[in-house]
């Protein structure tokens, strides 16, 4: 394991200090003194913690636990936490580029925009050489070489990113949640859900949320409002019976969430369409 010690290089490619933001390097945070609270950044920031724990938070107070090997993304312009647990052990390399870049590597598919993703153990090991030999070429690099590096610390980035094969697990396990909930008409629970697939509820709460940005009874109830659409458009139930097909206790129940969600009661969404 690397010296528990901060050594980092702030640099900028060009005049434009936001658009070529260029920064990277090893940071020891020995205390809670040093976690970030509600937090927004305008440039692309990812971090890969080597050793100590903490926990992730987004602006709804959801919170995924960290540890070593956890590819922490502070993603441009959302507002989040990182608290450090204070045992004096977290140990983190980042990398900053411009958020112009991080969207245009994120277009094709070299980046994620998940916040909080999880290396295997190996690419920790293999990524330490390569975090070092950054570092050392920043401190020293003159403007011409400095143009090069930025190239490289994208790439670093997404190397890093691809190695996150964990996440991967996650995204599918989302996504299969997401089909269940839609193959059942957003008739499901998150409990139910979490029986089917043999985790905790709390775990796949906190995951499905990260992921989606929605709860898993808010995607549910869009899945509902969503069908309702269909059937307004495409039959010619009346209200009683489609509340009964949706799942809905009772035609009032079905109309206020509707009206909620879409601004209009399911009958004037029917003569408009």
């Amino acid at each position: 394991m690397l010296p528990y010690q901060t050594r980092v290089s702030y640099r900028t490619v060009g005049p434009n200090k936001t658009a070529g933001n260029l920064s990277c390097g090893f940071i020891y945070k020995p205390d809670s003194r040093w976690s970030n609270r509600n937090i927004t950044f305008d440039h692309y920031g990812g971090l890969l913690l080597l050793d100590g724990e903490g926990e992730y938070t987004d602006h709804n107070h959801n919170g995924v636990k960290l540890s070593r090997s956890c590819f922490i993304q502070r993603l441009p312009g959302i507002k989040h936490s990182t608290l450090v647990k204070p045992d004096g052990k977290w140990l983190e390399f980042f990398i900053c580029i411009s958020a112009e870049s991080y969207h245009n590597l994120l277009a094709m598919g070299l980046m994620s925009d998940q916040p909080v993703m999880r290396c295997d153990e190996a690419a920790v090991e293999e990524f330490l050489p390569a975090a070092q030999k950054m570092l050392a070429s920043m401190q020293r690099a003159d403007e011409r070489t400095l143009v090069q590096l930025y190239f490289e610390a994208q790439q670093l980035l997404c190397t890093l990113t691809s190695r996150c094969s964990h996440s991967q697990e996650e995204d599918d396990r989302i996504r299969f949640v997401c089909r269940q909930i839609e193959r059942c008409s957003g008739r499901i629970t998150g409990q139910e859900l979490a029986s089917q697939m043999k985790m905790g509820y709390e775990t796949l709460r906190k995951q499905f949320k990260v992921s989606t940005g929605l709860s898993i009874g808010q995607y549910a109830i869009r899945v509902r409002v969503n069908r309702a659409k269909a059937l307004l458009l495409h039959s010619n139930l009346p209200l009683e019976k489609l509340a009964f097909q949706l799942g809905y206790p009772d035609c009032f129940s079905f109309c206020k969430q509707f009206k909620q969600h879409t601004g209009l009661s399911p009958s004037q969404f029917r003569k408009m369409n």
